[in-house]
């Protein structure tokens, strides 16, 4: 039986600005650039063919000269690879597009807006596919060339939704699409988190994520696949990528009396869990558990003392306050005032604000008894 073996990625948005990242932000748009010529060093270690990239490499149309001008020379640098793109909507095969401005390297295959089959008989495959010519793209009923039945497997690039019908704006994917492709494999990009390959009717298809991720609604183990396909075959395994991890961490702080004894918390945790490598990654944390109203839960300063360790974080305080908010609340003073007043805002309030009341209620009873320390959050 005639296999192939392939390297399918995806989203990987290189130049991407990722904003919430403050200072680092520059240096992580380069990073993703640094993830891509991995993800091509690793296709020469693994001994692949055909590098099936789903859409969206760039992060846009504009991102500057020097991305380009990278990509481009190291898909050259592996010319025993072919390098086969069908284009996303942050990157469209539109005038603008770098791979319509620029001299693409021999071994790129860039896929055309209408549908298109790329034959390579040295590996007896074809591939199938085509690329958004704009920011949206409508999705098909049906691909409108059927593979030959001559043996040779048949491959197909896309990015777009899998989703039940054709209303979507990002190139719907219908399991009737799949199952009539005449596919063996179908290679696809769009949706940030991987899944594992699964079939309809005679084709396979999988989602392989992108393989850095670009917030804290990404933090699954982000990579590529990489493996066999042919008929009825399609033996791929998934490899890890990205050089930081985006992580989100609940930690108690019950009992713990300073902020540095927090600090000193958070990050025992992380290197226990993590590793020695703890320190690369990007960090979500929520302190949680329950601390005296008069303890100034300095978030600032706990904020200053982890960051020294690691890439990235944000803090965030999701504790309780050790202290009977009703009882308060009967107070004959200015605290029972403002306790009561709050308490009934509270109770009265929409879920959307009902978070931010009960801050406030934290904060304004700490005031009572301490300074409060400004924190953006």
């Amino acid at each position: 039986m005639n296999t192939v073996k392939i390297l399918h990625c995806a989203d990987i948005h290189i130049g991407a600005a990722l904003s919430f990242l403050g200072d680092t932000a520059a240096q992580r748009r380069y990073e993703t650039l640094l993830t891509f010529e991995r993800i091509i060093d690793t296709a020469v270690t693994k001994g692949v063919k055909i590098i099936a990239a789903a859409g969206d490499i760039f992060d846009s149309n504009g991102v500057e000269d020097g991305f380009v001008s990278a990509v481009f020379k190291k898909i050259s640098s592996v010319p025993e690879i072919k390098v086969v793109l069908a284009l996303g909507n942050h990157d469209p095969l539109s005038a603008q597009s770098p791979f319509k401005t620029g001299e693409l390297p021999k071994n790129l295959f860039v896929l055309g807006t209408k549908d298109e089959c790329i034959t390579f008989d040295d590996l007896k495959t074809r591939v199938y596919g085509r690329s958004f010519d704009d920011v949206y793209l409508k999705g098909e009923e049906g691909f409108s060339i059927t593979p030959e039945k001559d043996g040779y497997v048949n491959l197909m690039v896309l990015h777009g939704e899998v989703r039940s019908d054709l209303n979507s704006n990002y190139n719907s994917v219908t399991a009737n699409f799949i199952k009539e492709s005449g596919m063996d494999y179908i290679a696809l990009g769009h949706i940030h988190k991987r899944t594992e390959p699964q079939k309809i009717g005679d084709t396979y298809y999988a989602y392989c994520g992108c393989p850095e991720g670009q917030g804290f609604d990404e933090t699954d183990e982000k990579g590529v696949y990489i493996g066999e396909i042919g008929k009825g075959l399609c033996d791929l395994s998934f490899v890890p990528m990205s050089k930081r991890r985006h992580i989100c961490e609940k930690i108690d702080i019950t009992g713990i009396n300073s902020s540095a004894e927090i600090s000193g918390s958070v990050l025992t945790l992380l290197r226990e869990k993590y590793g020695e490598q703890y320190g690369e990654n990007l960090y979500k944390i929520e302190l949680t558990g329950s601390i005296s109203e008069d303890f100034n839960l300095n978030l600032t300063e706990i904020l200053s003392r982890v960051s020294e360790k690691v890439y990235f974080a944000k803090i965030k305080d999701r504790t309780e306050l050790l202290v009977d908010t009703e009882k308060l609340a009967n107070e004959v003073s200015l605290k029972g005032l403002f306790v009561k007043n709050m308490l009934e805002r509270i109770n009265n309030a929409f879920d959307g604000e009902r978070e931010a009341l009960q801050s406030a209620l934290k904060l304004g009873l700490r005031a009572f008894g301490s300074e409060v320390a400004y924190n953006e959050d």
